[in-house]
């Protein structure tokens, strides 16, 4: 019996580690949404909350899957409630006045995190993806920094493959003109 076997059973220690295992990653994910801080961290004790109480009925087969999309949807909600749908998750202001920091991948994914590799790329991408809408932005971040398929995005998102597959080409499409169109040219160019 695995432990997720036994968090379905009730081992609360079982579940511990489980969500130990996810909770940088799902930290990571949060504040890419949220901005790192005290709203990141209390979506993400929420999501855990929420998962314990209802591990029981998880009858998936991805943990992380589902712990992302009750994360997401706290994030989402989080947003709503605070009317800050036009103020970009991506650029709050930090102690200094400026812009937070990159909030770093758990797992490397291949685009984001290769074209966001110096300092100066960093912010290109961050301002990028500031024009982003939240749902597109989210399906790429989970693609490109999180590693997770379109299958699992899909279930994560609620949506169907064909719309996160939308979403994500239009975010790429979106960041990567953004970026041309600041003569960003990346490492290779």
């Amino acid at each position: 019996m695995d432990d997720l076997d036994r968090a379905r059973g009730g081992d609360a220690r079982a579940f511990d580690t489980l969500a130990r295992a996810h909770e940088r990653a799902l930290y990571s994910h949060v504040a890419r949404i949220l901005g790192p801080g005290p709203d990141a961290e209390d979506v993400v004790q929420d999501a855990f909350v929420s998962a314990w109480r209802s591990i029981a009925g998880f009858e998936g087969t991805s943990f992380k899957a589902w712990l992302f999309r009750i994360a997401r949807n706290r994030a989402i909600d989080v947003i709503r409630s605070q009317k800050r749908r036009a103020e970009l998750p991506l650029d709050p202001p930090d102690d200094e006045g400026g812009s937070p920091g990159w909030a770093e991948p758990a797992a490397g994914g291949p685009e984001l995190a290769d074209i966001a590799a110096g300092h100066e790329a960093r912010e290109a991408v961050e301002a990028a993806l500031s024009l982003v809408p939240v749902e597109q932005r989210d399906a790429l971040l989970l693609r490109d920094v999180e590693g997770f398929s379109y299958e699992e995005i899909a279930t994560i998102t609620v949506s169907e493959i064909g719309t996160v597959k939308s979403r994500i080409h239009r975010a790429r499409v979106t960041v990567r003109n953004e970026l041309v169109s600041k003569g960003w040219k990346g490492s290779a160019g």
